[in-house]
């Protein structure tokens, strides 16, 4: 019997290796990682309790790929250097172009961020710059960042 508060398939460190490989995530201490990832019970940044094994993310740089932490997915999206969507044309992370007819130029930036697992529409402006610096604002009133 294992000391894991969850059923882990056979095939588990199989996959979870793809997964990360898949990723960008560097693989020179798989084991190593790969068993601090099993068996941590908690979000390293949030203190959250991990109940299931897709509660936990691997938070890494997305730029080298170097491993960082093991946190609840919350704490992973809120982290700065998450990849943009493939829609966001602004080049600031959480800002993205929606078509909109009812405007003049034909879209508007929506500011959106992820609180508890679930996206969250902020605001909307057909002013960029505007957007940009209330979006600034509202991540530092908020604690946004992590």
């Amino acid at each position: 019997m294992s000391d894991l508060p969850f059923e882990l398939k056979p095939y588990h460190k199989a996959i979870t290796k793809y997964t990360w490989k898949k990723r960008g995530l560097l693989m020179d201490n798989f084991e190593e990682i790969y068993n601090k990832y099993i068996y941590a019970t908690h979000c390293e940044l949030c203190n959250k309790q991990f109940t299931k094994t897709i509660d936990r993310q691997m938070e890494h740089c997305h730029e080298t790929g170097e491993f960082r932490n093991i946190v609840c997915m919350g704490c992973n999206q809120r982290k700065a250097d998450v990849k943009l969507k493939s829609n966001n044309t602004s080049g600031y992370k959480g800002i993205c172009k929606q078509k909109d007819t009812t405007c003049k130029q034909g879209f508007i930036w929506q500011f959106s961020v992820y609180i508890n697992g679930k996206r969250k529409t902020i605001k909307q402006s057909v002013d960029l710059d505007k957007l940009v610096e209330f979006a600034e604002q509202w991540k530092k009133d908020n604690n946004y960042y992590t």
